[in-house]
């Protein structure tokens, strides 16, 4: 058996067991940086309980891109919040921080990401629930981090691009504008850097016995994904706006074809310069990699790489470079990237059959382990969904919780689209939301 197809038989093994099977996370969480930790956690076999308020619930809900709904649900917050128990109570009341602290009581992880001091005027702060549960590993998400001049400042991910000197490396030399990244990569980066963070904490109170206070901020963690600055500390130079090219290799970029569409050629050493060299016939090719890092250098190989892309279609190019060993790939559309067959091979795109919302492409989690496969198994719920079966869980009787829904201290969703089920569902025929079975029992 060669080498390839024993690692994927190894990953294929079945019956291993989910990496954070046993753990319970409670996050208060909102929008999109919080909400990606727990996702993560939840992807690993955590128990994942979401605390939102009554009625709008997280008000990422209503923020579909466009303004345009699936089944009265924001599709972007359905996989965000995938394997997550929903409950809603306001952590402002008396009684609702009391089933708060019930949860965090044999919790091992507590998630916030509300403004930096919010979560301990409610009285569900670090301060707080560390003096019920002294293991809990609690996590604070926020722009700037808890303390410091800017803690108390409002972020969002463009601002943390902003203020960590990503926004200003986009965009042309010769252009006097910035632009922020697509999509929440302020959110996305950041949230993996907790993810490990809460991954060192879990080993370390393995140790000790004692839990953590892990303070994470949008912005020092873009900052630890570039070196502008100690470039600048050691030359007094910028770097600046790169544009199309990378400044570390030569050629590197994103070309035009024949045929319309875009290839991504990046070499980065001198045998896969020589082998497009022997396929372009552009002389500047056979140079050493530091001859062929100077500014002008890369400018004339990369015109003069476009024009040879120019005159190729993006079949033929990516058929050569896989005959004579250089760095070239198809730059895909979004239809393209969901029908792209190595995706479904390794499962890195799957459907998920969701009890409510039907049959859905998600995209699962990116680590993959041998023998175990963290799956997606539902998608996020409606403002309350879980209430009951979460109350139960934690010992209240039907008439107990009957009754903190008629005070108010746990809610619905109050009819509003983004926060509410699906227009053909029954609640009295949902045994999850009457909290009768769990969501496990049907996956």
């Amino acid at each position: 058996m060669n080498y390839f197809k024993y690692i994927e038989n190894v990953i294929r093994q079945k019956g291993g067991t989910e990496p954070l099977k046993g753990l319970r996370v409670v996050e208060v969480t909102h929008f999109v940086f919080g909400p990606t930790i727990g996702r993560y956690l939840a992807l690993l076999g955590a128990e994942v309980i979401k605390v939102e308020p009554p009625g709008e619930g997280d008000r990422f809900r209503q923020a579909a891109i466009w303004g345009r709904f699936y089944k009265l649900a924001n599709p972007y917050f359905l996989i965000l919040n995938v394997n997550k128990y929903f409950i809603a109570t306001d952590a402002r009341e008396k009684e609702g921080r009391e089933i708060i602290y019930k949860l965090v009581k044999d919790a091992d992880i507590f998630i916030e990401n509300l403004r930096a001091g919010l979560a301990e005027s409610m009285g569900i702060g670090y301060f707080q629930l560390s003096k019920i549960n002294p293991k809990l590993i609690y996590v604070s998400c926020s722009g700037y981090g808890q303390f410091g001049p800017l803690s108390r400042f409002p972020s969002f991910d463009v601002a943390a691009q902003g203020v960590a000197g990503v926004a200003k490396t986009t965009g042309w030399p010769e252009i006097d504008e910035f632009y922020k990244l697509p999509d929440y990569f302020g959110d996305y980066l950041p949230a993996l850097i907790a993810v490990a963070a809460i991954m060192a904490a879990l080993i370390y109170r393995k140790k000790t016995g004692t839990g953590q206070y892990i303070d994470i901020s949008q912005t020092e963690s873009l900052l630890r994904f570039h070196y502008e600055l100690t470039y600048y500390s050691i030359t007094g130079k910028e770097i600046g706006k790169t544009g199309n090219i990378d400044p570390s290799a030569s050629p590197s970029g994103i070309f035009k074809t024949y045929d319309g569409k875009y290839v991504a050629i990046a070499v980065l050493n001198d045998e896969q310069a020589k082998a497009l060299a022997e396929v372009t016939g552009i002389e500047e090719l056979k140079k050493p990699h530091l001859e062929r890092l100077e500014p002008k250098m890369i400018e004339t190989i990369n015109e003069k790489v476009a024009m040879w892309v120019r005159s190729k279609t993006l079949e033929d190019i990516i058929s050569v470079a896989t005959t004579y060993g250089f760095p070239a790939a198809p730059v895909l559309n979004d239809v393209e990237v969901t029908f792209d067959k190595w995706k479904w091979i390794r499962g890195t795109i799957e459907y998920v059959n969701d009890r409510l919302y039907g049959r859905v492409a998600v995209v699962n989690i990116p680590s993959v382990f041998s023998g175990v496969k963290p799956r997606i198994r539902w998608l996020g719920r409606p403002v309350g969904y879980h209430n009951r079966l979460v109350l139960k869980k934690l010992g209240y009787s039907n008439q107990e919780i009957k009754t903190l829904i008629e005070k108010g201290v746990v809610g619905f969703w109050d009819n509003l689209i983004g926060a509410m089920p699906p227009p053909t569902w029954e609640p009295e025929k949902d045994p999850v939301f009457q909290g009768e079975k769990d969501e496990l029992d049907y996956v």
